[in-house]
């Protein structure tokens, strides 16, 4: 008996001893990031079964284990990720918001006025080169102010992509490191007796970074069986194995139906924040009647793409020019072809991605792409990644950003339809001797009014003509008027077909419309890197004044413009005007074909622009019951919308993540007042078993005593 209490103390000397080295530790680590606070696993040691009764030994400090929460910690992981989506893409969109904030500064919408108040002026004094003078000054401005917005979005959109390799290059070292962390751990358990709880920690706190960049969950089967998956089901590590991100160039695949027998391949050029899948509606092949036909959504099949009068937009695929390789056509931004021409099948569709993005590496299975995804309608692709900062990247660069670069690009386009729709039926103060067009026709041989053309103003062309009026050069007095005549084998002027006539059509056509009395024509046309050229014959000696245009036809080609491009990036005015500020437009010829000095009939008209309905689209809308100034602070409306959207998810967020977190520090973090307060208890109990045993040996040494 006397040796069992012997046992009993040593067992609660080495038990207190034990629980003393552990709160030691506590109160060391008290402030180190990711530790949760120790405590000895204590068990009753065996017991004898003797007179008067069972009796226990002691007690067995077992093993070390941890103060942990699994399901608390799941929680937190899951809500950390939110979080930090929105907190790092409040962060960026706040930035963003900067951009378009015209509170204490100019901005697009102000140089917009300045621009339709300078047409204002020059209609008080038509005639005045010094008000043209200002007029291309502000518009100048103007465009350099579109211009540098839009390079400002391009920037934060290239800082999105740094920041996305940097994120994806951490992501797949944490995962090495936790299937390392899990081979260590297997190797250093045993079972019931020693937890490398260092390693544990560690484990856990590379799972809370790994959760602030990409949203990911867990599953513990106990030691290093541990795995760590994206939510949408791709493991990043499991045990001893690890999964690699990749950021991969733009690049489009086939999704053919099984019954499909097409054998080509889908290409394109060109790049885009939204993703395109091209779906066969109508099967064949190029050269049957109907032509095979496609559509385009930019959100996976959800939607599809519409023009102006809501319809959805069906694009033939065409071997227009006879070539045998299917015609390219502009669908968006991109340049879109096949490589074979035979067997499409209604349903086959074709996935382009056009932009650097984010997939899931599998060996045997090949790269799956997981890259963020926002739907036209605002909602969220649940198949893809959808939280931490990888998220809010995405989001900022392809669904922010773009959707900005786009609602800004419809507004450039559309004033620039508009002036140019106005200025190509107007005269300046003297008449014409060239007009070089300044829009940019990608096919020549194609209708003018088709994708194929691969022109922007393509779908705003009408069935219709152009008048233009001719003077003597040395006096300037009347010559005579025409219209375009696009088949002089027919009796009569036949007008302009935006589905039939092509660009080299309007060359040939004004090369023969328009003889002097001599029988030469007046004009001469010719294409230069996809512009139209007309000039005017030195036999003729006339010069020439643009009249009514009721196809758009001069306006779309850039004859007789006010600006050159089509979008906010490569606005600008016109060269012919920089060149000479008398043909800026304030008139038109009247009915007496008179150009008249003072005429400001064109002048007013382009200031009235400013309050004018017009439309302006985008691939999710089509506004019509808006002016252009009102159109673009709608937009900042949207920008300051989603920042404050941000900013309330971000906030909400993090309010909830700040509870898990104190809930988990409850659990696993270190108190010091209760540490102190153990120190004091195990050290009492570590005398009280000294105690035990000295107890013990005096009752040994009285037993023994007893024999003398």
């Amino acid at each position: 008996m006397l040796s069992g209490l012997m046992n009993i103390g040593k067992s609660a000397l080495n038990a207190s001893q034990a629980w003393i080295s552990v709160t030691g530790n506590n109160i060391a680590n008290a402030d180190t990031e990711g530790y949760s606070r120790q405590y000895v696993d204590q068990r009753d040691a065996y017991s004898i079964t003797t007179k008067p009764g069972a009796q226990g030994m002691g007690v067995n400090a077992q093993q070390v284990l941890r103060y942990y929460d699994a399901f608390l910690e799941r929680s937190y992981v899951r809500q950390s990720t939110v979080s930090s989506r929105w907190n790092e893409q409040d962060t960026v969109l706040t930035s963003l918001e900067s951009l378009f904030n015209e509170a204490n500064r100019s901005g697009v919408n102000s140089s917009i006025s300045q621009f339709f108040e300078a047409w204002q002026d020059m209609a008080l004094y038509p005639d005045s080169t010094a008000h043209r003078e200002a007029l291309l000054s502000y518009a100048d401005s103007m465009g350099d102010m579109f211009s540098s917005t839009v390079d400002s979005i391009k920037q934060i959109q290239a800082e999105m992509d740094v920041s996305i390799d940097a994120a994806v290059a951490r992501v797949n070292e944490i995962a090495k490191s936790i299937a390392s962390i899990n081979k260590q751990i297997t190797a250093n358990t045993v079972e019931g007796i020693s937890n490398p709880n260092d390693l544990y920690d560690e484990r856990d706190r590379l799972v809370r970074e790994l959760a602030t960049l990409a949203d990911v969950e867990t599953i513990d089967n106990g030691k290093g069986n541990f795995r760590v998956q994206l939510t949408t089901g791709q493991p990043l590590a499991d045990g001893q194995t690890s999964w690699e991100l990749e950021m991969l160039p733009a690049q489009a695949e086939n999704r053919l139906k099984p019954e499909s027998t097409y054998q080509g391949q889908v290409e394109f050029q060109g790049t885009d924040g939204f993703e395109y899948t091209l779906e066969i509606v109508t099967g064949g092949s190029v050269g049957d009647t109907p032509p095979p036909q496609f559509r385009v959504s930019l959100d996976g099949g959800r939607t599809w793409l519409r023009d102006d009068n809501g319809q959805e937009l069906r694009f033939d695929i065409t071997d227009n020019d006879g070539d045998g390789k299917v015609d390219s056509m502009l669908v968006k931004n991109l340049t879109v072809s096949f490589t074979d021409t035979e067997n499409f099948h209604a349903g086959d569709c074709f996935d382009i991605t056009p932009k650097r993005g984010l997939y899931w590496i599998e060996p045997t299975r090949g790269p799956e792409n997981i890259t963020p995804q926002i739907y036209l309608n605002g909602t969220e692709n649940t198949d893809r990644l959808t939280g931490g900062k990888l998220a809010a990247y995405f989001n900022v660069r392809d669904d922010n950003c773009n959707r900005y670069l786009d609602e800004i690009n419809a507004t450039a386009e559309a004033l620039i339809w508009e002036v140019n729709r106005l200025h190509s039926q107007g005269v300046g103060l003297n008449p014409l001797d060239y007009a070089q067009g300044t829009q940019v026709i990608g096919a020549s041989d194609q209708a003018l009014g088709s994708a194929q053309a691969m022109h922007a103003y393509s779908d705003r062309l009408q069935s219709g003509n152009v008048n233009l009026h001719f003077y003597d050069k040395t006096t300037g007095d009347y010559v005579s008027s025409g219209m375009l005549d696009f088949d002089p084998n027919t009796a009569g002027i036949q007008n302009f077909d935006p589905s039939v006539h092509t660009l080299e059509d309007v060359r040939d056509a004004i090369n023969r419309s328009f003889p002097d009395a001599a029988g030469n024509n007046m004009l001469v046309a010719s294409i230069q890197d996809g512009r139209l050229l007309i000039e005017t014959n030195p036999d003729s000696n006339v010069s020439f004044a643009m009249g009514a245009d009721s196809s758009g036809l001069m306006a779309a080609l850039g004859i007789n413009g006010f600006f050159s491009g089509d979008s906010a990036g490569d606005m600008a005015v016109s060269d012919m005007l920089y060149q000479n500020a008398d043909y800026v437009a304030a008139g038109r010829v009247n009915g007496q074909y008179q150009m008249n000095v003072g005429d400001n009939s064109l002048a007013n008209d382009m200031g009235l622009l400013a309050t004018k309905n017009v439309t302006i689209s985008t691939v999710w809308k089509t506004v019509d019951n808006q002016s252009i100034s009102t159109y673009y602070a709608n937009l900042v409306t949207t920008v300051g919308s989603d920042r404050l959207q941000s900013k309330t998810n971000s906030e909400y967020h993090t309010t909830l993540t700040q509870d898990l977190d104190d809930r988990v520090a409850s659990v696993s973090g270190v108190n010091l007042d209760e540490e102190l307060t153990n120190l004091i208890k195990y050290q009492s109990s570590y005398v009280a078993a000294a105690k035990l045993i000295t107890t013990a040996d005096q009752m040994l040494e009285t037993l023994l005593g007893l024999k003398q």
